[in-house]
């Protein structure tokens, strides 16, 4: 398994038109139920990610977010990072 499964990180995303970087949280989390192995016997992963954000001090919080429901697996991410991604409407 991946060393970074269920941490949050923080990665580069798309700059703004204006060309200001933006930073963006991203999560890896296996997969549950019967088929959590893909063929070649490695953990089946799903990347959930945050909103893009001018403040990579904004994206680690999400990052911290994320990781905070991830023992409570996908569902439970998938969740937070759709909470994320509302709330960044206002920069």
């Amino acid at each position: 398994a991946p060393l970074d499964l269920g941490k949050g990180n923080v990665v580069n995303a798309t700059p703004l038109n204006s060309g200001d970087k933006t930073w963006q949280a991203e999560i890896l989390i296996p997969r549950g139920g019967p088929e959590n192995l893909n063929h070649s016997g490695n953990v089946r992963t799903i990347c959930f990610r945050g909103p893009s954000r001018t403040s990579e001090d904004q994206a680690w919080q999400d990052a911290k977010d994320l990781e905070e429901a991830a023992p409570d697996g996908p569902v439970a991410v998938r969740k937070a990072a759709m909470v994320l991604q509302r709330g960044s409407r206002r920069r």
